[in-house]
């Protein structure tokens, strides 16, 4: 099993593809997204960033308030990821795909949770993650390891990559039929 990592700068169109592939699969999904959300803003602290196990209510509390953005600078709260790792590593059902979404800067240094990702790598479920383009040690893990193939999106290239993930994504699941069952 080879995992998909979707890799670029932000706002190119990580999520969305990855979003698209998921609909296309028709799968369980486990695992988490990240959300920064615009309200509620705090004119002192900025907006609140959470991190959302997948399938689960997106509810806004203190336990997955990973921190808080403003004027382009993040202040994470510490432990904010370790204490999520548990998650990570729950039993998944058999035929899931684990979304990480996504793996970026805020989390490099909490080593529970970085443990927990390359854990995820290292098995055989298949994962599929958005991964930001910056050169931090953790994210060098991550799109180096070795059941990782890397797929590099720009705005340019978003919408041909798409066909190029889904196929690869396919080729990892045992060429399982989509949703229009092609």
């Amino acid at each position: 099993m080879t995992h998909a990592l979707i890799v670029g700068s932000r706002g190119v169109g990580k999520s969305t593809l990855i979003r698209r592939l998921l609909q296309e699969l028709d799968r369980p999904v486990c695992g988490f997204e990240t959300k920064k959300e615009t309200a509620p803003a705090d004119d002192a602290l900025g907006s609140p960033t959470y991190i959302y196990p997948v399938g689960e209510p997106r509810r806004r509390t203190e336990e997955n308030l990973l921190g808080r953005c403003k004027a382009g600078r993040f202040d994470t709260r510490p432990g904010a990821f370790d204490r999520f790792a548990p998650v990570l590593l729950r039993p998944v059902p058999a035929g899931a795909v684990l979304l990480f979404d996504e793996l970026g800067f805020m989390e490099s240094r909490e080593k529970a949770f970085c443990d927990a990702v390359l854990s995820r790598l290292d098995g055989d479920t298949l994962v599929i993650a958005a991964v930001k383009d910056k050169d931090l040690p953790f994210l060098e893990a991550v799109r180096s390891h070795p059941k990782c193939r890397c797929f590099h999106i720009t705005r340019e290239n978003r919408d041909a990559l798409y066909d190029e993930v889904l196929r690869f994504v396919r080729e990892q699941l045992g060429g399982c039929p989509d949703r229009r069952g092609e």
